[in-house]
């Protein structure tokens, strides 16, 4: 028997479902699925440990801070999302801009660093949750295709550099992308020999294994390489800098203080970094979603986001968002549900408690040429030369958000690339296509891509506007319809709209047709309307126009508006 909503998740399971909506996931669970749940936890984890690691020496901050990032990311995030394939953890473009805002604050202090990083974590997730409450998650929107390639691409090569003085073994103390390759280039000759032999070894075997065995993970198998290495010889004794002992344990909670000025400095990043780990992560979600058989709710994925967000900063760690590369290895793993997350933080439990000392002698530079491979991997001139290829003006964004990026740093670049979509929407709006429509036998009436071809037939311009009309494009319209007029070889008598591209009109643009069918009537031509779809018609006869027009201008094709005016014309 059918029961109503609120019986059937009353009860304790129904206050579980309430308080954890990512538990029910847990619902029907299969013993079949245990096995490969197992397995890619473990291998998520395996693959995750060096990569994080490499993300903390980024931020300039001790190891285990990513590692409690990922492990706290990994607990939180499972209890409240909707995505059964989704792994969270510290992530290389979130990561690119929290350093871009804590570095200018820290001063070099690891230490103050990590506070930092911690309250942009808590600040982030914060935003998150107003977000979801506000159902404001449409902003993300904003960051269009185009601006997100010139972010990654402009944001991976910061990441390159900032990585070149581990490479090559020289102090640098320029931040700014070009100060400080011209800065390296002034230090060449103080180049550590061992140091960028290491380096470039290490990049040349991932290099190598991408191309040849691809599905061997470079990352993981330059670590394990190093680490051995680093086992059998001490890259310390021959002035080489090494990861370092860190603590062993989990982590605790700990309320990052941090003063309000750096708050306020840290905003603008922390909204950036909100917008783009949302973005990432709901466009992560749907798509492993859509290859999985299954919906994902984006509220929730905002919340389980914006709560790991949280969640990490209160436990020493800094922002996470999802991961492709882990997402990746869990779907391939056959990994079901989100067990896999507990299993890969279980495994991630047990390195903190015993493991980390394994690690303290593994040459930094190993993690800097991870980060750099990482680096090359996202930068996309390949993207921006094809959708130049078909789109020129977003090409020209992409590139414009690029050298923002670099130029400006990587939250004012993104800023710019926001402001360019903007604008380019606004100028796309308020400057559309629009065509002269012409007879294409056996096809009918149609855009032929020369909207200056004179009259559709004699005496009649079939005109087609490829926009609704508002404020912003009303003028361009009749200024378009008074430039065909006046360019028309003979006179026009009829003038046809196609309107089925304009699916709106607000009282703007009302108010200037009533003028310009007066204006037309003035001059002999009558204003008429073909495919003008219902809510158009609706406004437009509530505005008067539909009377001073007449029902009979309007038509149900363009066809049958120019087989009208030639009837008239043999009358």
């Amino acid at each position: 028997m059918f029961k109503p909503r609120a019986a059937r998740q009353s009860g304790p399971s129904g206050m579980l479902a309430r308080a954890l909506p990512g538990a029910a996931m847990f619902r029907g669970y299969r013993r079949a699925w245990l096995r490969a749940d197992l397995l890619a936890g473990i291998g998520v984890c395996v693959v995750m440990i060096p990569s994080v690691i490499a993300y903390a020496n980024l931020l300039g901050i001790n190891p285990q801070h990513g590692l409690y990032a990922a492990l706290v990311g990994m607990l939180v995030y499972p209890l409240f999302c909707s995505s059964r394939q989704v792994i969270v953890g510290p992530d290389i473009a979130i990561t690119l801009l929290i350093a871009a805002a804590v570095a200018p604050l820290a001063g070099g202090d690891s230490r103050h660093a990590a506070t930092l990083c911690a309250a942009v974590s808590l600040l982030s997730g914060a935003l998150l949750l107003l977000g979801a409450r506000a159902r404001i998650d449409v902003v993300a929107d904003f960051l269009s295709k185009p601006v997100l390639i010139g972010y990654m691409s402009g944001a991976a090569l910061i990441l390159v550099a900032s990585q070149l003085n581990r490479l090559f073994g020289v102090p640098l103390e320029q931040n700014d992308f070009f100060p400080r390759l011209y800065e390296l280039a002034g230090k060449l000759p103080q180049t550590h020999a061992p140091t960028l032999v290491i380096g470039v070894c290490l990049l040349a075997l991932m290099a190598l294994l991408q191309r040849f065995a691809p599905r061997i993970p470079g990352p993981l198998t330059v670590f394990v390489i190093a680490l051995g290495g680093a086992l059998a010889v001490n890259p310390a004794d021959h002035g080489v800098a090494v990861v370092g002992i860190f603590p062993a344990g989990l982590p605790l909670p700990d309320f990052p203080g941090t003063a309000l000025k750096d708050l306020q400095a840290l905003l603008p990043a922390a909204l950036g970094i909100a917008l783009l780990t949302y973005t990432e992560g709901i466009l992560l979600a749907r798509a492993f979603a859509a290859k999985n058989g299954y919906e994902v709710d984006a509220k929730r994925e905002l919340v389980a986001l914006g709560l790991a967000d949280v969640a990490t900063g209160l436990f020493q760690g800094f922002s996470v968002s999802g991961s492709q590369a882990r997402t990746g290895i869990n779907d391939a793993s056959g990994g079901k549900t989100q067990l896999v997350s507990f299993v890969a933080a279980g495994t991630l439990a047990l390195f903190l408690l015993f493991l980390t000392p394994l690690i303290a002698r593994v040459p930094q530079v190993a993690l800097s040429a991870m980060l750099i491979r990482a680096g090359f991997g996202l930068v996309e001139f390949d993207a921006m030369k094809r959708i130049y290829r078909f789109y020129p003006r977003s090409g020209l964004m992409a590139v414009l958000t690029t050298l923002g990026v670099l130029v400006a740093g990587v939250v004012p670049g993104i800023l710019i690339g926001v402001v360019a979509s903007l604008i380019d929407m606004i100028n796309r709006v308020s400057r559309p296509p629009d065509a002269v429509l012409q007879l294409v036998p056996g096809h009918g009436y149609h855009d032929v891509g020369d909207v200056w071809l004179a009259q559709t037939v004699p005496g009649l311009i079939a005109y087609r506007f490829y926009a609704p009309l508002t404020f912003s494009n009303i003028g361009y319209f009749i200024g378009r319809v008074r430039e065909l007029i006046g360019a028309s070889p003979g006179p026009v008598r009829w003038f046809l709209i196609d309107a089925q591209a304009i699916t709106d009109i607000d009282v703007t643009a009302v108010d200037s047709l009533q003028q310009l069918d007066g204006e037309l009537h003035e001059r002999g031509i009558a204003l008429k309307m073909a495919r003008a779809n219902r809510p158009l018609r609706e406004v437009l006869e509530r505005a008067g126009i539909t009377r001073e027009i007449g029902q009979e201008s309007f038509f149900p094709s363009v066809h049958e508006g120019v087989e009208a005016f030639q009837r008239l014309g043999k009358n």
